[in-house]
């Protein structure tokens, strides 16, 4: 069974992102800046329906409620964009520096696929854990009206529940998503199937290059959003957790909140964003060559 060199693998995200930062703006600042726009406006009419909603006690409606599905779509066809466009580069596919780049052909449209499988494993589990929790709602309150002392023996049931499904769908994706985009470039296919197949025996090691290559990106953005929403916007309010009136208008100022400080938060993402890209599909064509023996890969 072939093991993920997890050191070169780190080395060489870095060294190629920083080595080759100009080329990975060039690939991918125009599907990276559709999708920043695109994501501005359509939340921006998305938290402005639900405002209107909470502050009337009315159901959500209006046209901008349908949007962030058709945003869902245009980001992972971006997204496919973009990761053949690094993945590529970074596996010696492509040589040279890049000015724009702008491609929808078969490896585009394949690695979609691909995403949009995960999306939707994403959305079922989500689904699946509402459907958990609202029905140990139902059986905890019966019980505390029946039998009290069954109340506390299921909401840990259930509490264990999702916390084992979370991390059955968190393996999953990380078996599944990791050697996607090589895979598909190299074998042309979805990537899927063989990236569960060369992962296996992986998903701790890859867990290690994942938050040594991402946890730095994402602990800026993390940083950013503390300053700019304040740490009551990730504080739930436990005070009013009985009042729903207070609930809903606590809702609304987070929401508002949100909403005047999107155009930073957006913008900021578009800054790091060839740092994340960067750093992450290379991590994974690098990883893809030294499970498969197969694409040559640049040296930075």
């Amino acid at each position: 069974m072939n093991k993920i060199p997890v050191g070169q693998t780190i080395r060489f995200a870095y060294a190629f992102t920083f080595g080759e930062i100009g080329t990975i703006i060039g690939l991918i600042w125009i599907p990276t800046l559709v999708n920043a726009v695109a994501t501005f406006f359509v939340l921006r009419s998305y938290y402005g329906a639900l405002i209107d909603s909470f502050e009337n006690s009315i159901p959500p409606n209006g046209s901008g409620l349908g949007w962030p599905l058709l945003l869902a779509f245009l980001t992972i066809l971006l997204l496919a964009m973009i990761a053949v466009a690094v993945t590529q580069q970074a596996m010696g596919l492509r040589q040279g520096p890049a000015f724009a780049r702008v491609s929808l052909g078969s490896a585009e449209w394949r690695t979609f696929g691909g995403f949009f499988g995960l999306y939707m494993l994403f959305v079922l589990s989500i689904a699946v854990f509402a459907i958990l929790v609202g029905a140990a709602r139902n059986a905890t309150g019966s019980a505390a009206l029946s039998n009290p002392g069954l109340n506390g023996l299921l909401a840990g049931v259930v509490f264990l529940a999702v916390l084992a499904g979370i991390c059955i769908v968190a393996y999953l994706v990380v078996r599944l998503s990791f050697l996607l985009v090589p895979s598909v470039i190299d074998g042309g296919e979805f990537g899927l199937s063989r990236s569960w197949l060369l992962t296996k025996g992986n998903v701790w090691r890859i867990a290690v290059v994942g938050f040594a290559t991402l946890a730095p990106i994402f602990v800026i953005l993390g940083i950013a959003q503390l300053i700019l929403l304040g740490p009551g916007y990730f504080v739930p309010d436990l005070q009013h957790a009985g009042d729903a009136a207070a609930g809903n208008r606590g809702m609304v100022e987070k929401m508002r909140l949100m909403r005047e400080n999107m155009p930073i938060l957006i913008g900021l993402s578009f800054v790091v964003s060839p740092l994340l890209y960067g750093l992450m599909f290379s991590a994974s064509a690098f990883a893809y060559r030294s499970l498969s023996g197969s694409g040559a890969s640049a040296t930075p």
